[in-house]
């Protein structure tokens, strides 16, 4: 049995497209390890949930806020500190590899020691430790992009060391991998361009059909009502919230919008604010996190989702994130902000997914009214939504993308001497 060894600097609960591609290739019949880290004993039941419903296996590195593990990360980040500084000093690889996170060197650590014959990184910290436990183990590995990484920091000094850094990692390691696999067209060009590799692969972040309500309804279920929803891991600022609250206030129909997920720092009485001067304080609804496996079903009880990026970033204008095919499959219509990567989104899926300027109101009151104002266009819209996830947009058959990448990969006989070469 082909072993295939997955590395991410993040936690399981926050990384749903780490748990989809190691289930999908243990159902394959691969021998899957995913490594891992835990940081905050908060997200330590939704990890604990994962791991007790899949049978591939999992290396937790504990690096939280409890006893030594909290004087490790402290180490660790130190480290990073000194790496960082003498990368600006060098220009040494060495010292680049590890300024990317204090999470590299446990990374690098605990890979190296695991024999397998593919190791697929997500996110650039963890891209150093595949390459380098591939190049010890002579086999392959392969990068997932669910993000343009030298896109995402924001301008200014600090911005520039991140993308210096990120650049130094990712022209070192990305053109011997194996295969790359990005999350959005947008992703596979952008990365294409910067670096001159294959076009990766697009594999969507799209969820199972096992996720999804039994079957389509009319109208969501949430009271008080009409509803637009939106969820992510961060209530927080440039998604396009503020607009959202403007919107509720203006439209005919008088939506409720609720908001899932924990707020940032001051964000909740932000909106709160917002809400008090626009005269929709009590339509105004923040809602707790809850498990990945739960999204679809606990979306389908509102009317209506929302994917409001602004595009604040280079990242940000061409990432699809899992927002629109977490409504997708639970039947809702989306309302989608005019940003690259939705308008072509959106020509694919037609009437389910209506446009609106970014950060304009008044267009996304409108858009809300004629769903809301007309029960026989929400409920064709539902109907339209479900089939599009029911039919493409979900994991059963996305997967396929992923699996045929390793399938070529691992069935074909690769001599030993030509993955050595590229590995150097």
């Amino acid at each position: 049995m082909k072993r295939v060894c997955i590395v991410t600097p993040g936690a399981l609960g926050s990384n749903p497209r780490v748990v989809k591609e190691a289930t999908a290739l243990q159902q394959a019949g691969y021998d899957v390890l995913v490594i891992s880290t835990r940081t905050l004993q908060l997200a330590d039941d939704r990890d604990q949930a994962i791991l007790d419903e899949v049978s591939w296996s999992s290396i937790w590195l504990d690096y939280s806020t409890a006893g030594w593990n909290k004087w490790r990360l402290k180490l660790w980040r130190l480290w990073q500190a000194v790496a960082e500084r003498l990368y600006r000093l060098t220009a040494i690889s060495f010292f680049a590899d590890h300024s990317c996170s204090a999470f590299t060197a446990p990374l690098l650590l605990t890979t190296e020691k695991v024999q397998a014959d593919l190791y697929i990184a997500h996110y650039v910290a963890a891209l150093p430790a595949a390459a380098r436990a591939a190049k010890r183990h002579h086999a392959p590995y392969a990068f997932d992009a669910e993000d343009f990484h030298l896109g995402d920091p924001p301008r200014g000094e600090q911005g520039d060391r991140e993308r210096k850094i990120t650049r130094a990692i990712e022209s070192r390691y990305l053109p011997s991998c194996a295969y790359v696999t990005a999350a959005s067209p947008g992703i596979a060009e952008a990365y294409t361009e910067a670096y001159g590799i294959p076009q990766p692969t697009v594999v969507l972040n799209v969820f199972p059909l096992n996720q999804a309500p039994e079957a389509p309804t009319p109208k969501g279920t949430a009271t008080p009502g009409p509803s637009l929803y939106w969820f992510s891991q961060t209530i927080g600022p440039d998604r396009g919230l503020e607009c959202a609250v403007r919107a509720i206030a203006r439209a005919q129909s008088k939506p409720h919008l609720y908001l899932r997920g924990t707020p940032a720092a001051g964000y909740a009485g932000h909106l709160k604010e917002l809400a008090e001067e626009q005269g929709c304080a009590d339509r105004l609804h923040l809602l707790p996190p809850a498990m990945p496996q739960q999204m679809e079903r606990l979306a389908a009880e509102y009317d209506v989702g929302l994917v409001g990026e602004t595009g604040h970033t280079p990242n940000r204008r061409i990432c699809l994130t899992n927002k629109q095919f977490t409504y997708l499959l639970a039947g809702l219509p989306v309302l989608f902000s005019d940003i690259p990567a939705h308008r072509q989104l959106a020509n694919e899926l037609g009437d389910a997914t209506p446009l609106y300027s970014v950060d304009d109101e008044d267009e996304l009151a409108q858009q809300l009214d004629a769903l809301l104002l007309s029960s026989e266009t929400l409920s064709k819209s539902r109907q339209l939504a479900w089939g599009l996830g029911q039919g493409r947009y979900n994991w059963d058959v996305e997967q396929e993308f992923l699996l045929n990448n390793i399938k070529l990969l691992l069935n074909c006989k690769i001599e030993k001497s030509t993955v050595r070469k590229a590995l150097m």
